[in-house]
């Protein structure tokens, strides 16, 4: 229930009668200028007469869901040293709309085991030609992550 309802569908009488169902105390219904257009004067003439105002929203795409309020109070949440699962559970809202929200940006994944020495060396060592599997045994990493450090060394 609600003094104010956005409207995404042409205003039809079918319409109009769910909406007072649902909202007996509406005051506002807002709706985009393309909707308002197509609306129906006898319509509109009803909503004016029963004291309910058309809104006309002239910006284009769907209403931000969440206001600028609930991302200042996950900044803080989050700068008072709460979890993002915390947060979420006691906002009552989904982990990634906690992740969407806050200020920074994701922070990139676990850091490698590996220092840069050991990625510098694996290169050096590829570069000189010795195989991979020589490569492998020498520093005692797997096959598979000297491919992986090889590939992101050609990335960068």
């Amino acid at each position: 229930m609600s003094s104010k309802v956005h409207v995404n569908k042409p205003l039809s009488s079918k319409l109009i009668i769910e909406i007072l169902d649902e909202n007996p105390d509406l005051e506002e219904i807002n709706c985009p200028l393309s909707l308002y257009e197509r609306t129906s004067e006898i319509y509109l003439d009803a909503l004016s007469e029963l004291g309910i105002t058309i809104n006309v929203i002239e910006s284009r795409g769907r209403p931000k869901k969440y206001d600028d309020n609930l991302k200042d109070t996950i900044n803080e949440m989050i700068s008072s040293g709460l979890s993002v699962k915390a947060i979420a559970s006691r906002l009552n809202i989904d982990t990634k709309t906690v992740y969407y929200l806050k200020k920074d940006k994701l922070k990139q994944g676990p850091k490698s085991k590996y220092s840069d020495k050991t990625k510098k060396e694996i290169v050096k060592l590829k570069n000189e030609g010795i195989p991979v599997t020589k490569i492998s045994e020498k520093l005692n990493i797997p096959i598979r992550t000297i491919y992986y450090i090889l590939k992101k060394n050609r990335e960068n």
